[in-house]
């Protein structure tokens, strides 16, 4: 039984992006991949553990959801080499459902949210 479902994204690393902000894109384009659109405003903490290596292809994003709302899915990410051995960062990124007609903060859709319940992350307790 796999207690922490999560989704796998391979990034394609165009260039050596070692900036924590450049991983954060990788993270994104996770995130684009997961959902079919692109995160909007929320908070973004990473811990950068590795340089990326001039020999990788692709960057691993493993994506899963730590806090779901009515308006913001906050998401727990690892990104490693391609073949997961070598950890690069980790994090969390917050973002928030925002209407694009008014602007303005809008509930999550039925859709989304039984999509991304699927992820919840859900560690058992230890005495």
């Amino acid at each position: 039984m796999d207690l922490n479902p999560k989704f796998v994204f391979f990034s394609p690393l165009h260039n050596v992006l070692s900036d924590p902000l450049n991983l954060v894109e990788h993270v994104d384009h996770a995130i684009i991949a997961l959902d079919g659109r692109a995160p909007a405003g929320g908070d973004c903490a990473i811990e950068q553990l590795a340089p990326v290596s001039f020999e990788e292809n692709a960057l691993r994003v493993d994506l899963w959801v730590n806090a779901l709302d009515d308006f913001t899915c906050t998401y727990g990410f690892f990104c490693s080499s391609e073949d997961g051995r070598v950890p690069h960062a980790r994090g969390e990124r917050s973002v928030v459902n925002i209407d694009p007609a008014s602007r303005r903060p809008e509930k999550w859709s039925r859709d989304f949210r039984v999509a991304h319940e699927e992820l919840l992350k859900d560690l058992p307790a230890y005495a």
